[in-house]
């Protein structure tokens, strides 16, 4: 039968010459005159599918291509590959590919089970940090913390909320392995390359593009640049849509693109047409090229019903279907009628409307039907014609209107039933999201508006999923509205529709039109200010965000989630004290509620009172010992005050029960870096990037690691690594400025520094190490207003107040550089009791040579990092104190020796209020002095 359809349409085919003769010629045009991409375009109906599909038989037929075709049917990314690979392998050759599709999916099932705040208890926090992966969402400047303190437990129940909009936005890469670009293209791609060796083209084309570009349309571009690999030099691509490939997003490319506009028939190609079909008679001619407009599809339409006289075209549109219809039996006429209502027609569709037996025997003909797209068993009636038979059935017969809508909405309903998923589940399943979009559309089309509260609910669930499902939602309910004469309604998909356009980056504006809307119930409100809120958080729209919280405190006021929440959203606005407000009202009654107190810790720690935090903490892990926020924030304070060896035990515990958390080894890492194992840190990272070597987080953190030992290149490239995969984290970007401007390319780290601080002009430390940077080359000027932010944003930060102090100095502002210097020795030191002896020596040390030794002192300070923390400290001697010390007068050389000296007796006379790198910087002096006698210094200090 198939090959019936297919001879048929070829024999029917006329007109579009011009664009075949183009297609054709280009696969015998030399290398460089060859055009690799066809862009098919043109309104609705004037025959893009046709001709793709006479594009894909010259390719087969004549080229020897192997081709393969994709269209709307195909609703991601993910299904339109796997039917891609499909039609060009057999399994047998495509095993690669269906291992990564295989994986994809695994992870996407996983990532599935989301349970509903209100009804089972997962906080607003949880779904936050699924979105962008728990064992990252500790490096996002505006999530950070709230992450942390989540149970892997709720991250594996919530991690798919995020959906497309966090792919965009997340600043950590976590959530990158749901992606099927990242996942699928790799393995494409090979697969290409694989049969492009045994076949002289290969040729895809993109059908309908208009309505998969959305998910299709920077994956294509990112295909074309060769992101995913270089593609095969046999390959030709066609892209056929209502909308030509931009000229400005495909500019590198448009001297390999031909460009074929398409527009309604000539009168010259329409009455080819009609001759074809035995049409010659004038009048009638006349009177279908004046009704159709010469729209092919609609000329192919009459045309196949060969009207004998002028009779029988001369009637309005409504009225010329239906006399294409009546040569047809009567139960045939009927059946397409029918079969016109529901967007998509199949098998089970039609026995909906028409019963089994009927259905058997009327299905294989509509799919011959000359304005029906049959695509593997599912067909769609042309827009144009279907629009027609909706008005016509619908002027017919209201109630029949009314009553088969109602019988297909229960029957997607049943269908949906039938996969067994609750709605948090079935919104995150292809089969499931079909089932429950086609219901909404036929409720809508019965029942217009007074369906209208069970769409606005569907479509916040929608959002929940991602800008994509929004879009498909909107659609829905604007064609409803336009199908049913339902204006309101068309207008409000309308509006929908206008907020998840292809800028979209996420559902914020697509949730303001559900909230505006009087008719949304209060469960789905609830819900929809909870998806908006978030992602008001992501975007660090911090005051909005607070609004949509305080607005879900006036609907459901005793809900400890909820304070709990906007606890942590003032700790994101730096309002710390009303965030302990919140967190005291939450724990005054449910004392044991882990996130208040992991939340309550983190904001004891940001004031200063780590007593505090830590018994917060201990509580926390007390409570539930399982939890990875409450067990890593307490390794990572515990490392912070000095007990590396008690960290580690929670780190270790922490592993023990989630050896696949990244957080929880990079936390690991850095406590072995701060206990001076620095092997061992790397070694650690090292397994991280084993573990997952996609993820950003983990790059990066692996340089700082490298950065910290001194292997700046290294560093920076792991930097790059990380970059590449999230070109917003901000703290790797911060990082490589720091190593960059290490490795003499000053140029080139203020340019990310400049990003960084443009980025997050509310954190400290890209504001710092840009300050650092401009004091280090000799710009004390440009460099004192970015110290003073970093220190006002970070008031104990230390190496915000040093390299304010030496700013100040060089500034020739001594009295305020030795407050900012004893200022960043008290923080330095924990506040130990020789902290402000300490600063006053190295103050009157820099006081008396840092005009003199000018450069030397700036090399010295600026490269300490690099040296302190090598791991062969007779390398670190050699390679940097050494030479630094040759540089330097007599005087400064005498008197730098007598400082550390000094700083190496105070620190081992105070081991538990010394600094962090207490034994590296002893261990450090120790070398030194053992190594000075190359200097001839003339005394020993």
């Amino acid at each position: 039968m198939q090959e019936l359809i297919r001879r048929r349409r070829r024999a029917g085919f006329v007109g579009r010459q011009s664009e075949l003769g183009d297609f054709r010629r280009n696969f015998q045009a030399a290398e460089e005159q060859r055009r690799f991409l066809f862009s098919i375009y043109g309104d609705a109906g004037v025959g893009k599918t046709l001709l793709t599909e006479q594009f894909q038989r010259v390719a087969k037929e004549e080229a020897g291509a192997l081709t393969a075709r994709a269209d709307e049917t195909s609703d991601s990314l993910a299904a339109t590959l796997e039917s891609l690979v499909g039609q060009l392998a057999p399994k047998s050759a495509s095993k690669a590919f269906d291992k990564a599709l295989a994986a994809h999916r695994q992870q996407l099932r996983e990532a599935q089970n989301v349970p509903d705040l209100a009804e089972e208890g997962l906080s607003a926090t949880g779904r936050i940090t699924a979105g962008v992966g728990l064992a990252v969402a500790q490096s996002l400047p505006v999530v950070g913390p709230l992450a942390s303190a989540v149970t892997a437990q709720e991250v594996s129940q919530a991690a798919s909320r995020v959906g497309a909009a966090l792919a965009e936005r997340a600043r950590t890469a976590d959530s990158m392995p749901l992606a099927p670009a990242a996942a699928l293209s790799g393995p494409f791609v090979d697969l290409l390359h694989r049969l492009s060796g045994d076949t002289p083209w290969l040729a895809l084309f993109f059908d309908t593009y208009e309505r998969t570009e959305v998910f299709l349309g920077k994956w294509l571009l990112d295909l074309v640049s060769g992101r995913y690999g270089d593609l095969p030099a046999n390959l030709v691509l066609t892209v056929a849509g209502q909308r030509r490939l931009h000229p400005g997003t495909w500019a590198p490319y448009l001297d390999a693109i031909a460009y074929l506009p398409l527009h309604p028939f000539t009168d010259e190609e329409a009455r080819l047409l009609l001759a074809a079909k035995g049409i010659t008679t004038q009048p009638v001619v006349e009177a279908i090229l004046e009704m159709t407009g010469c729209l092919p599809v609609l000329v192919a339409m009459l045309a196949e019903s060969r009207p004998a006289d002028i009779t029988a075209v001369t009637d309005h549109a409504g009225d010329a279907v239906d006399r294409f219809l009546r040569w047809e039996p009567p139960e045939r006429h009927a059946a397409a009628l029918a079969c016109a209502l529901p967007r998509v027609v199949n098998q089970d569709v039609m026995d909906v409307l028409l019963g089994e037996s009927d259905s058997r025997e009327q299905y294989p003909w509509l799919r011959t039907l000359p304005f029906v797209q049959d695509d593997a068993g599912q067909v769609r009636f042309h827009d144009v014609v279907r629009t027609a038979m909706l008005r016509l059935e619908r002027s017919r017969s209201p109630q029949r209107w009314r009553q088969r809508h109602h019988d297909l909405a229960g029957a997607w309903r049943n269908w949906r039933e039938v996969l067994r998923m609750d709605e948090r589940d079935g919104w995150w399943d292809p089969n499931w999201q079909d089932c429950a979009v086609e219901e909404t559309y036929h409720l809508l089309c019965a029942y217009q508006e007074s369906a209208l509260a069970t769409a606005l609910g569907a479509a916040v669930r929608a959002a929940e999923v991602g800008t994509v499902m929004a879009r498909r939602l909107a659609d829905a309910i604007v064609q409803a509205g336009e199908n049913s004469a339902a204006a309101r309604l068309a207008r409000l998909g309308g509006s929908l529709v206008a907020t998840v356009g292809d800028d979209a980056r996420d559902c914020t504006d697509f949730l303001s039109v559900l909230l505006d809307d009087s008719r949304l119930d209060e469960g789905h409100r609830i819900t929809a200010l909870t998806e908006r809120a978030w992602l008001h958080q992501l975007a660090n729209r911090l005051e909005l965000c607070l609004a949509d919280v305080d607005r879900l405190l006036q609907l459901q006021p005793d809900n400890a989630d909820t304070l709990t929440r906007r606890g942590y959203v003032y700790r994101l606005m730096r309002r710390h004290h009303d965030a302990l407000n919140d967190f005291h009202q939450v724990l005054a009654v449910a004392p044991d509620h882990v996130q208040a107190l992991v939340f309550r810790g983190l904001t004891y720690e940001t004031l200063g009172d780590d007593e505090a935090a830590l018994q917060d903490f201990d509580h926390a892990v007390e409570t539930a010992g399982e939890h990875l926020g409450a067990r890593l924030h307490r390794g990572r304070l515990l490392r912070r005050k000095g007990h590396p060896a008690r960290a580690l035990a929670d780190f270790d515990h922490a592993i023990e029960q989630y050896p696949a958390s990244a957080w929880a080894r990079v936390e690991r890492a850095t406590c072995l870096y701060h206990a001076d194992r620095a092997v061992e840190a790397l070694e650690a990272i090292e397994r991280a990037l084993d573990l997952d070597d996609d993820t950003a987080y983990v790059h990066a953190n692996h340089g700082f690691v490298l950065c910290r030992l001194g292997r700046l290149t290294d560093g920076v490239a792991a930097l790059d690594r990380a970059l590449d995969a999230e070109p917003e984290n901000v703290w790797a970007l911060t990082w490589r400025g720091w190593a960059t401007g290490r490795l003499g390319h000053a140029d080139a780290a203020l340019d990310d520094l400049n990003r960084a601080v443009a980025m997050a002009p509310n954190e400290a430390w890209p504001s710092a190490a840009r300050g650092w940077l401009s004091w280090a080359v000799g710009k004390p000027a440009q460099a004192l207003p970015d110290l003073e932010r970093a220190a006002a944003l970070e008031p104990d930060y230390e190496w915000a107040h040093l390299g304010l102090a030496l700013t100040l100095l060089w500034l020739h502002r001594p009295t305020e550089a030795r407050e900012a210097l004893s200022r960043a020795a008290d923080e330095w030191s924990r506040h130990a009791p020789y902290a402000q002896e300490l600063a006053d020596r190295l103050f009157d040390v820099l006081w008396r040579h840092y005009r003199r030794d000018d450069e030397v002192i700036r090399d010295a300070v600026h490269n300490a990092p690099l040296w302190i923390h090598q791991t062969s400290r007779q390398r670190s001697i050699r390679r940097f104190a050494l030479p630094l010390l040759r540089r330097s007068s007599l005087p400064l050389m005498r008197d730098s020796v007598r400082i550390l000296r000094y700083a190496r007796a105070v620190i081992r006379d105070h081991p538990d209020t010394g600094p962090l790198e207490s034994n590296q910087l002893t261990a450090l002096a120790d070398e030194v002095f053992d190594q000075l006698p190359q200097l001839d210094l003339g005394e020993r200090g």
